[in-house]
This record gives structure tokens, sequence and C-alpha cells, in this order.
């Protein structure tokens, strides 16, 4: 995010859950993936927010403890004006919106975080798990602004599409690419243009 350095300052965290080969389906394939696109190694750690259970990919593993440490950051190095996912980090970011917004379990009690201002979302998607359908119930009123590539290989645009519909007021740029993060001058432009009216508040 180096495109918004001079208008924001940046608190990063990695997803807790450390996951083993065997805990998604598919998982060789992914790291395959993104060994290729980033040039990391295969055996470095792999962490997610969520893991898919073996026999029903739509029932998903360690969500709990991924809000439960979102919360902490929330409490110990906020307030933050907005959040921005990738990805499954897309995901959270949007299930962190709408649990602020509508102070839904598993947010505690305790969270006196408010709503964010904003959200950026790249290549996210919604969440399948029965368990969790609740969180879409309502509009999510955060203003967002939603990335997608029209080639990408991962999360293919439709599903990025549907998590944007379940925003109130969101605003969407598709890209000519796969799963990343665009870096053309017009996207650029875009983000910060988008973050740029939050900045001035």
């Amino acid at each position: 995010m180096e495109a918004l350095e001079e208008m924001a300052d940046f608190v990063f965290t990695d997803a807790p859950n450390t996951l083993r080969p065997y805990d998604i389906d598919g998982m060789d394939n992914l790291a395959r993936a993104a060994n290729a696109k980033m040039g990391k190694s295969l055996g470095r750690t792999m962490r997610g927010w969520y893991w898919p259970r073996a026999l029903d990919p739509e029932d998903v593993c360690g969500l709990e403890t991924s809000i439960a440490h979102l919360e902490s950051v929330l409490q110990h190095q906020g307030p933050f004006d907005g959040v921005i996912g990738f990805s499954q980090g897309g995901l959270m970011a949007a299930v962190l919106c709408t649990l602020l917004e509508n102070r839904h379990e598993p947010l505690s009690h305790s969270c006196t975080h408010p709503p964010f201002k904003f959200a950026v979302i790249a290549s996210g998607y919604k969440l399948r798990d029965e368990k969790w359908l609740h969180v879409y119930e309502r509009p999510i009123v955060t203003p967002s602004l939603h990335l997608y590539g029209v080639l990408d290989s991962m999360i293919h645009i439709s599903q990025s599409m549907e998590l944007q519909d379940a925003f109130s007021r969101p605003v969407g740029l598709s890209f000519l690419g796969d799963h990343f993060v665009p870096k053309t001058h017009d996207a650029i432009r875009s983000i910060q243009q988008f973050v740029g009216r939050f900045a001035a508040e």
C-alpha cells in the first residue's frame, strides 16, 4: 500500500492460524500457486484466517480465533479509520465491518471500537458456512472499494461481486489481471481518491 503512505499509517497483522498441508483441501495446489506468484519457498509457514474442513469445504474452522485476534488488535492498537484486506483477508475485512456495525457474536461485549469509516477489499468473497451466514443478513453500510481481476484464477470475479453486493455503498473496480492487487496508474489513483475521502475527516 505504498500509494497510501502519505495519507495513512498502517498496522499489519498476520492471521493467527498456522496451517498444515492436510488442513485444507487442495493445499498443495495453493502452495504451488503462491510459490509461483510470489517467489516464496514452499517450506514457509502458511497461515490463514480460517480453513475449510476436508469433508465439507463450506464448513470452516479457526474463524473464532481470528476474530478474537483482530478484536485484540482493535482494542490495543486502535482505533482505526479503515480496513484493507486481500483474498481471505478481504473476506475477513468484510466480516469485521459487519461485526462492528451490528455487534454480532463472537465479537465480545467489551469491544468498544467504532465501525470503520471505509474498507478496501481486493479479491474478496463471502463465507458459505451456514453458521456464519447471519453476518450478511443486513447490508454492510461501511463505504467500500472492491478490486477484482477479471482473470482471477483463484477467486472468480463473480465471487468478489457477490461480496460487493453485500455492501450498501460499494464502489467496484475491475482490472485486467489475475489474483493480485493492481498497481496500474488508474487503480492507484482510484484507491487514493477513495481513501482520501476519509483521510480528510
